[in-house]
């Protein structure tokens, strides 16, 4: 059994655990309240309780550590896991700075560890499905792929997403499943950006409309803000036919469709277990390490984007 550290044990903590039950049980976990990680303890049947940080990821017998702290702690908390000779899967955005993020990536590769972002897009089996009928040719040649996301967050400038310091703004929220859903889709290098950004009174980016051209002749758009709702939609255009993702951030159904109107429903997995697909492909490419998943490229590529975005405004 592999063995897992959770650090950090809020509400997304949770829904890891809970996917984790199908698989086996919880190594240990880590909190900055003692008395919460107790409790998270008793709740998933945890064997071990550390009282920081720092002793979970120190604790040899501990070989893969999921990160959920607050966005401003990844990257310490990443190169910590990584000089400890653990395997990280780090809940997203794992981070906004490219160059730093690099040096995560080449130390991960170096040392022959693991290192993802808990990007649930590049796990659904439904998109594994998708890319098999695109190298089928079902869509025909890809021309564009679209993702859009709005998530209202209540107008409260000390929340943690309007707040540089922590690591809000939309990008960083939500910008990620947006931009990884293109990157995952979109072949070729990303070329050319045009962007539109509006900012939210405490700084952070409250609003973007991204166009991205790729060296294959493909186009991409994002749309994404954290001030009003948007559906959670994606699509995948081919010159044969498109397909439309509702939810798509966990989706287990599509429509495709063709030029003369007639639509197909795909379904393929299952929302719910989300996660559970997470965790098992991380678990096989600890296993394995020729297992052939190219997790961290798809990633360093999309926080490539969201660095040249931030810094551009």
């Amino acid at each position: 059994m592999i063995k897992w550290g959770i650090i950090g044990l809020g509400h997304i903590a949770h829904e890891f655990a809970e996917g984790m039950k199908p698989l086996h049980a919880i190594y240990g976990v880590a909190a900055r309240d003692l008395q919460r990680a107790r409790t998270f303890q008793k709740q998933y049947d945890v064997q071990k309780v550390y009282e920081s940080y720092d002793s979970l990821i120190e604790d040899e017998e501990v070989d893969v550590v999921y990160i959920a702290t607050v966005n401003s702690q990844h990257y310490k908390n990443i190169m910590k896991c990584l000089k400890n000779g653990k395997h990280v899967l780090c809940e997203k955005a794992i981070w906004g700075n490219y160059q730093e993020m690099k040096i995560a990536y080449e130390y991960a590769k170096e040392h022959n560890l693991i290192l993802s972002e808990a990007m649930t897009i590049y796990h659904m089996p439904l998109f594994e499905k998708i890319q098999e009928m695109i190298k089928e040719g079902r869509l025909g040649k890809i021309k564009y792929v679209q993702a859009d996301l709005g998530s209202l967050k209540e107008d409260d400038p000390e929340n943690r997403f309007f707040s540089k310091a922590l690591g809000g703004g939309a990008m960083l929220d939500i910008g990620t499943y947006t931009l990884s859903f293109l990157r995952y889709f979109l072949t070729g290098e990303f070329e050319t950006m045009k962007h539109v950004m509006i900012p939210y009174p405490t700084g952070v980016d409250e609003m973007w409309s991204i166009g991205i051209a790729t060296s294959t002749g493909e186009m991409g758009n994002a749309n994404m803000t954290f001030r009003a709702k948007l559906p959670k939609r994606a699509i995948v255009a081919g010159d044969k036919a498109y397909v439309t993702v509702y939810n798509y951030v966990r989706a287990d159904r599509a429509v495709l469709t063709f030029p003369d109107g007639k639509e197909e429903e795909i379904k393929y997995g299952k929302t719910e277990d989300a996660l559970t697909y997470e965790i098992r492909d991380i678990e096989n490419c600890i296993q394995d390490s020729a297992c052939g998943k190219h997790y961290i490229e798809y990633t360093m590529d999309v926080v490539k984007v969201m660095d040249e975005l931030l810094q551009s405004e």
